[in-house]
């Protein structure tokens, strides 16, 4: 599971590496995002489970993570913006991750 989630960050510090500093756009709340991560990896789970081919995998992850952005009512830029915001803040991202992996926690105890 570190694994993937390293892959996971990796893959949006590379894509979302861009020099905006003009931009003073607001960043998702970090109340917010923890709810959006939380989303995002129980539907990577889910989608891990179903044990389809890695293509299959990906497309529906795809179509799950767009809902999680419907559902918070965000852009994938403005999550990606925001993921790297606090990819580059590593204090703020220890939070957002610390409240993340205590919901999952607690998540995954009421099912055991």
């Amino acid at each position: 599971m570190a694994f993937r989630i390293f892959l996971f960050l990796t893959f949006f510090l590379i894509f979302s590496c861009k020099n905006d500093h003009d931009d003073n756009k607001k960043f998702i709340s970090k109340e917010k995002m923890v709810k959006i991560l939380i989303d995002i990896h129980l539907i990577e789970e889910k989608v891990n489970q179903l044990n389809f081919s890695k293509d299959s995998s990906k497309a529906i992850f795809n179509i799950l993570e767009k809902e999680v952005f419907e559902k918070y009512n965000i852009s994938d830029e403005e999550y990606r913006k925001s993921y790297s915001h606090y990819f580059f803040n590593p204090k703020e991202l220890d939070d957002i991750y610390q409240s993340v992996i205590d919901s999952l926690n607690v998540y995954n105890q009421s099912f055991n």
